[in-house]
């Protein structure tokens, strides 16, 4: 009866520990509230019944694949990596519990009495500190909540912890234990390869289990540095975006201009990674770059004259001159920002999109006269955005252009002015397009 009470905690334990590894080591997300604590309920019947029915091994797999299957349902795209996920997840339980649980009763050489006993008091122990950690980290777990679920591990990250769940997995199985004749003997080790190496799988297995602890704390803390890394670049970004919107106010624009742009390379980055176009290019973390870099591209106009910036007619040769400036300057005054702020991804694009969005594709435009694939894609990507924004907008020298000799003049210029995949994907965002046209007049109207 002790025996099966046993069984039954080290069961709880690992569905337990299961879960909490999957979301705050290997960072899989849970799904809605409410549904992951129906999920929660459901997994617990389910490895009752399959315990009483088929024993021990029989759920401690039927938890594990269901820890599976949770994640395969959290994840919003690539549901089925969630599966390969948990492949190590077995080896680092295991590893975790086996050393603690298993190896010291049998290099103490405990009975089988002793160590049931011992048994009960780990798991006493370990729902104690269970217990704390619902009571006391409820404020850590919403953090973690708000900011660290969209953060996924990094490759060596994973590679790291699958190694680690290999090693553990075999240190693990290495030194299961049975009861015979009331004492603990190992199944193979014994039999096969002598006491020495059980000993030394033993002591292996407890400075692994150590390594790995030390190795999840290492994650858990690099979690928390990314968090505050990409707040402060969140807030380097904020106070960037304002400097922008205060330039684009210098012409009466109010910021409008800014934030539609940044909505319009939106569309067509994911309207050009929808169709596989530039794929090596349009990583998720590109395209995050772009729109939050977006803004930014006409910086530049901070050296403009108010006199050029708000002249109701038509510029003069040497005005238009300056104002082809802009470029340039913004390019060197986010290359300062780099050098003041430190090296950032949206940085980069930011001081791309500035510098290059008034060259064509054709070589005829401005500041360097750079043709094609030359032109960074963020650029090529603005290019069509900024023109097409400034055509159908209200300008202190012109009316709004009616949104049909809008889209006549960005159809034309496919293949001159403008890379014709990005207009191809700009006139395939629709719904994209509509949406930000139709939201802009309704600003207008309130």
């Amino acid at each position: 009866m002790a025996a099966q009470i046993v069984s039954m905690l080290e069961t709880v334990t690992i569905a337990i520990s299961g879960f909490l590894i999957k979301k705050y080591v290997l960072l899989e997300p849970d799904m809605e509230a409410g549904k992951q604590r129906l999920f929660y309920w459901l997994t617990a019947i389910i490895t009752g019944v399959v315990f009483l029915a088929f024993g021990k091994d029989a759920a401690t797999l039927t938890v594990l694949f269901l820890i599976g299957i949770n994640s395969c349902l959290g994840r919003k795209e690539h549901h089925l990596l969630g599966l390969l996920m948990m492949l190590p997840l077995p080896g680092i339980i295991n590893g975790l519990l086996v050393p603690v649980l298993l190896v010291l009763p049998y290099l103490l050489s405990l009975s089988v009495r002793e160590t049931l006993v011992y048994q009960f008091i780990m798991y006493g122990v370990l729902f104690v500190v269970l217990l704390v950690f619902y009571v006391k980290s409820k404020a850590w777990r919403d953090w973690f909540r708000e900011n660290m679920q969209h953060r996924r591990l990094r490759i060596s990250e994973q590679f790291l912890l699958f190694v680690i769940g290999i090693l553990l997995l075999f240190f693990s199985n290495a030194v299961s234990v049975q009861t015979e004749m009331g004492r603990l003997r190992t199944l193979v080790i014994d039999e096969n390869y002598g006491n020495r190496l059980v000993s030394f799988i033993g002591i292996s297995s407890i400075a692994a289990f150590i390594m790995t602890i030390t190795i999840i704390v290492l994650i858990m803390q690099g979690n928390k540095r990314s968090f505050y890394h990409e707040q402060v670049s969140g807030m380097q970004s904020g106070m960037i975006t304002l400097m922008a919107e205060i330039v684009e106010n210098r012409d009466d624009n109010t910021g409008g201009h800014i934030r539609r742009t940044a909505k319009y390379v939106e569309a067509i980055a994911k309207q050009l990674k929808k169709k596989g176009v530039y794929r090596d290019i349009l990583t998720d973390e590109y395209m995050r770059d772009m729109i939050v870099a977006a803004p930014l591209h006409d910086i530049g106009k901070i050296h403009i004259a108010d006199a050029i910036l708000n002249k109701p007619g038509k510029l003069t040769e040497e005005e238009f001159e300056e104002m082809k400036t802009h470029a340039a300057v913004g390019q060197e005054l986010l290359m300062y920002a780099k050098e003041e702020l430190g090296e950032s991804g949206y940085l980069n694009t930011a001081v791309d999109m500035a510098a290059y969005h008034h060259e064509w594709w054709n070589g005829n435009g401005y500041p360097y006269g750079i043709a094609g694939k030359e032109i960074p894609l963020c650029a090529r990507i603005m290019a069509v955005a900024d023109v097409f924004d400034a055509l159908t907008s209200k300008r202190c020298y012109k009316s709004a252009m009616p949104l049909e000799k809008a889209y006549a003049i960005i159809r034309e210029e496919a293949g001159t002015h403008f890379d014709p995949s990005v207009v191809e994907a700009f006139f395939a965002a629709t719904k994209e397009r509509d949406d930000i046209i139709n939201n802009d007049r309704m600003e207008d109207i309130i």
